[in-house]
């Protein structure tokens, strides 16, 4: 099996790999890890009310890191299996995800730019790691609707193996519902980034130990125009009840602490760093302020107001009493 294993991880992107693992530790660390675990390895830690999160969770944590060269040979029984599991399961295998730059989703969405000017203008909102999930349709931008999902980096793990889920009124509903049934995607990426919520992750981690995530999704057209409730929605939000209108292709990784100690990830070296154009309005932004230059318009109003504030004062004996007893001056 290690031979099996190694093959694997050697066809395998690192970056995939590390972010398999990280989302199922997260899964397993999460106090809703009963939900977030779905599917779950019950072959090998049991099943239902059985299920043993805290043996997962050892195996993980306890994983080395997998790039280094016949790294499969020094895992355990049960790590070779908990790792060969998760890294050609059907539903999510590691060969589908390859890691790509935020200038090659740029060119797969080349009439849908806005979220490059967000980008440029919030260096916030620049992923640590880009995946590649499923091929952009060409009928993105006409007749499929571009938009952006942030969650918790614990529902990654069920995410990724069973797509987004429309929650509404079950038990997994966790943010609500207040513009109506269905799961909630936002066209803006600051929108969506916003519910980002971090997790810890695996350990071995070479993206960082912290991490967030935005899945890029693209949904039919007619879903949304034929949602019951689209009135009532607001322009940075968009509602589907239709799980089969949703196609996720790109996910946005964040890492909000570099691993100490650990060396930077291979996609780091200049040759694969992710690069963007910035857009005209992020270099205006990214410029250092100047001072404005006063209009002389406000120079006139300004020695109008005084000349009308020194007639007010002539010609009002009450005041001009008030001064003269007050603060000693003698208005002429």
């Amino acid at each position: 099996m290690a031979q099996e294993l190694q093959a694997v991880l050697d066809a395998a992107d690192p970056w995939a790999a590390d972010l398999l693992l990280s989302a199922l530790a997260a899964a397993a660390a999460s106090y809703r890890r009963a939900t977030c675990t779905v599917p779950f390895p019950s072959p090998l830690f049991g099943d239902g009310d059985a299920r043993d999160y805290a043996a997962l969770l050892q195996n993980l944590q306890a994983l080395p890191p997998l790039g280094a060269p016949g790294a499969a040979s020094r895992l355990s029984a049960q790590q070779l299996a908990l790792v060969s599991w998760l890294l050609t399961h059907p539903r999510r295998p590691v060969a589908g995800m390859r890691r790509c730059t935020l200038r090659q989703v740029q060119e797969q969405l080349p009439s849908l730019t806005g979220w490059v000017a967000d980008i440029g203008m919030n260096p916030s909102l620049r992923p640590t790691a880009v995946l590649q999930l499923a091929a952009v349709p060409p009928s993105v931008g006409s007749s499929r609707v571009l938009a952006f999902h942030g969650t918790s980096f614990e529902n990654l793990h069920s995410i990724l193996h069973h797509g987004l889920l429309n929650a509404s009124g079950t038990r997994l509903e966790r943010t609500g519902s207040a513009f109506g049934k269905g799961i909630y995607f936002s066209s803006e990426l600051a929108v969506a980034y916003a519910f980002c919520q971090p997790a810890d992750g695996w350990a071995g981690s070479a993206l960082g130990r912290r991490l967030r995530c935005l899945l890029v999704c693209s949904i039919e057209r007619e879903a949304i125009q034929s949602s019951h409730n689209s009135d009532l929605v607001p322009d940075k939000y968009i509602v589907v009840e239709a799980m089969d209108a949703v196609q996720t292709h790109f996910l946005f990784v964040y890492c909000d602490d570099a691993p100490p100690g650990s060396p930077p990830p291979p996609a780091q070296h200049p040759a694969h760093r992710q690069q963007l154009p910035l857009s005209p309005a992020a270099h205006v932004a990214a410029a250092p302020p100047r001072r404005q230059a006063v209009s002389p318009l406000v120079w006139v109003l300004a020695a109008f107001t005084l000349l009308l504030l020194a007639v007010g004062l002539k010609d009002n004996p009450s005041l001009r009493r008030f001064m003269r007893r007050q603060l000693g001056l003698r208005i002429l």
